[in-house]
């Protein structure tokens, strides 16, 4: 650890004190934005690009990018990324496939639930699919009714997980977010590779969420780990997830 500053004091006697507790003071008082170490964590993005990290190991639930599905002249079209089917050791596991572009087609929707259940067929403990689209926050109902449609083609036991803007919980209806047909809510606090600006700003909105929600967190990006006790005190609270980037 490195030394302490020294202060010096051009004042004597208890004027001298009280201005040293008073630096002292302010110096305790000011807020550390430590970054996301992803070692602290347990959920954790693995996305089609980023290499294996140890870290890793510790996961209970891991959401893994499998593809695209990426508006076209022609149409809509999926694009098969990331991992081939293998044996996962956490609890959790969700299948991650960014869309552009909704409704989904009905040939979309089936390429979803036959990579559900060909994932299903390795033993691995899948919980369900993650549908990762920046849906604008006057198009929640729009989104919503999309999300419904893809539900009545899912296996009963495949669960729906969707990623969030932090702009959905603050000047959306936090209403119509507890209204989406899911199973799990996760509100990213990064954009790309960096965490947004004034992010905390956004966090007390979800204290109002009645659906089960986590914070997506990115890996060395800045977070204030006191919002984990405020959040847990929502009994939809359920954690932390953190995108993993190639250091």
């Amino acid at each position: 650890m490195g030394q302490l500053p020294q202060i010096l004091l051009v004042t004597k006697g208890r004027h001298a004190t009280l201005t040293l507790l008073a630096v002292l003071l302010s110096t305790l008082a000011t807020p550390l934005q430590a970054g996301v170490d992803a070692n602290a964590y347990h959920g954790f993005w693995l996305w089609s690009a980023t290499r294996y990290q140890p870290v890793l190991a510790q996961a209970t639930s891991l959401y893994l990018h499998q593809g695209e599905i990426l508006g076209r002249p022609s149409g809509p079209r999926f694009v098969k990324l990331g991992r081939a089917p293998f044996p996962i050791q956490a609890e959790q596991l969700w299948l991650v496939v960014r869309v552009n572009t909704l409704p989904l087609s009905r040939d979309h929707e089936k390429v979803l639930v036959r990579l559900y259940e060909r994932w299903r067929k390795t033993g691995a403990p899948v919980t369900g699919i993650q549908i990762d689209f920046d849906a604008a926050t006057h198009q929640l109902g729009r989104y919503a009714d999309a999300l419904q449609q893809l539900r009545r083609v899912l296996p009963p036991e495949c669960q729906l997980s969707v990623t969030g803007l932090l702009d959905w919980a603050k000047t959306g209806e936090v209403a119509q977010l507890n209204r989406l047909p899911v199973d799990e809510l996760v509100i990213q606090t990064y954009q790309g590779k960096q965490t947004v600006p004034g992010y905390a700003t956004y966090l007390p909105a979800m204290m109002r969420l009645t659906i089960p929600f986590k914070v997506g967190l990115v890996q060395g990006g800045e977070w204030d780990a006191s919002w984990q006790a405020r959040l847990a005190t929502s009994p939809h609270y359920r954690g932390e997830v953190v995108f993993l980037l190639n250091q």
